[in-house]
């Protein structure tokens, strides 16, 4: 028979005094040991910081806060967690804010104005330092909430200007792609955008339509297709440009899926990618020159890469520097792209 053991109800975390008691030092040397502040000889502080482990003393968070006004906590919100685009970003956040001893709460809002509400609220109860939103676009109601709320930093999506933002150069990746596909021969080129509530996606449709002008090309209004960064509307998108005389020689995505969903319908009807039409994307979300899906396989998209980590880890400085200057004025950061020409781009067709 396997003995369990029961903790006993008198059990206790263990405080300062049990360790100054143990050590038979004041408690004042005990906290200026444990916290790092002030001055305690080498042998005391060793012998505290075993006394401390020994016993299983923790530092307790709420007192520190209480004093400190600090939770050392930070929160992220994401818009989709199965975009691959946002571990990375999420990954140099952290990777800054923890370096100066803030846990993240990392949360996922699916796109849903009440989902996001309740996850700010749950964040503002927990009283962090800061928040971090990253592809968020927002409700009225959270941006009430965030009025008196946190220092905020917003990734790929600002609400307005003025706001610590970093994200992507827009204007930069579209003329990339347009400047490679109009060295191919191309000059019918389609487009697909996000949704409208996006401020990213509005700043690259306006940037396409900018770098067709520079380039000297017009946009043909019936080439201009609202999505929604899904898979499925590249799909409905190629589908309308398909019913278009004369149809598009290349189709630029707002962002990856969006790519994929119109190749995906292209191989459908028997057009292959690069032969019949080009196709880009936007973001790089995979990192890969080989992508798959089950439907489709691509070797290789071609498409704008944007920094993630990089977006991640600006985002957290801007953060901390919020912190420590509350009344500084508004930031933005704006990070180069590359483009990365792969296999889904080529020479017009001759006919």
């Amino acid at each position: 028979m396997v003995e369990r053991v029961v903790p006993s109800p008198s059990a206790r975390r263990p405080t300062l005094i049990d360790i100054a008691r143990e050590c038979g030092l004041s408690r004042a040397t005990v906290a200026r040991a444990l916290s790092g502040k002030g001055y305690v000889d080498l042998d005391r502080r060793r012998l505290i910081q075993e006394t401390a482990d020994r016993l299983g003393y923790r530092t307790s968070t709420i007192a520190r806060a209480l004093r400190t006004q600090r939770t050392s906590s930070v929160g992220v919100l994401i818009a989709d967690i199965t975009n691959p685009i946002f571990p990375q970003i999420v990954k140099g956040i952290d990777e800054i804010v923890s370096s100066d001893g803030h846990t993240i709460f990392l949360s996922n809002t699916d796109e849903d104005p009440q989902k996001q509400v309740a996850i700010v609220r749950s964040l503002l109860d927990r009283q962090v330092d800061g928040i971090v939103m990253v592809s968020q676009t927002l409700a009225d109601e959270t941006l009430k909430l965030l009025e008196h709320g946190p220092p905020c930093v917003f990734v790929n999506r600002r609400p307005y200007e003025g706001v610590d933002y970093v994200g992507p150069d827009n204007e930069q990746g579209i003329e990339l792609l347009l400047t490679h596909l109009r060295g191919l021969g191309h000059q019918r080129i389609a487009y697909v955008s996000g949704p409208s509530h996006s401020s990213t996606s509005r700043e690259r449709l306006a940037h396409f339509r900018v770098s067709m002008a520079a380039c000297g090309l017009e946009v043909d209004e019936r080439l201009v297709f609202a999505g929604n960064y899904y898979k499925e509307s590249g799909a409905k998108a190629a589908e309308a440009f398909m019913a278009v005389t004369p149809r598009p020689t290349a189709i630029l995505a707002a962002n990856d899926f969006v790519a994929l969903g119109i190749v995906g319908y292209l191989h459908s009807i028997g057009l292959n990618t690069p032969a019949d039409i080009s196709v880009t994307g936007f973001d790089d979300m995979f990192d890969s020159s080989l992508m798959e899906t089950e439907a489709l396989k691509v070797e290789g998209l071609t498409t704008v890469n944007q920094p993630k980590r990089h977006l991640g880890r600006a985002a957290g400085k801007l953060l901390l520097e919020r912190l420590g200057a509350p009344d500084a004025p508004g930031r933005k950061v704006i990070l180069p792209t590359e483009l990365r020409i792969r296999h889904t781009t080529g020479p017009v067709r001759k006919e």
